[in-house]
């Protein structure tokens, strides 16, 4: 959308993608480890003021497009239920659920 800026980076074989809002607050952004024939897509997220632009379709289209030029053929992502549509609405889809879980220490309960 008019007024968001992408800036796409890579360092030490991770690229990352911001997405900013006219302001320079952060909008969107996402990142990317390509693995040889696998890349790991982490960190996506979309700011909630800026939900529903197409800002993490941008994100997501621009981390695609650079798995497939390192020659990554399979993409994986550890997704929440709330990002889920978007995932599907790129051709992704569920592989296998995946349970979130927090160790506090023996004595924090």
């Amino acid at each position: 959308p008019g007024g968001y800026r992408k800036r796409v980076w890579s360092v030490g074989g991770v690229t990352r993608v911001l997405v900013a809002a006219p302001d320079g607050s952060l909008a969107a952004r996402g990142q990317l480890a390509p693995t040889g024939a696998t890349a790991v897509f982490d960190r996506i997220e979309t700011a909630p003021a800026h939900r529903r632009r197409g800002l993490g379709s941008v994100v997501m289209r621009t981390l695609q497009a650079t798995a497939a030029a390192a020659g990554a053929r399979t993409g994986v992502l550890a997704g929440t239920p709330a990002g889920r549509g978007l995932y599907e609405s790129l051709g992704w889809h569920v592989q296998a659920p995946l349970t979130s879980a927090k160790f506090m220490g023996r004595d924090a309960g």
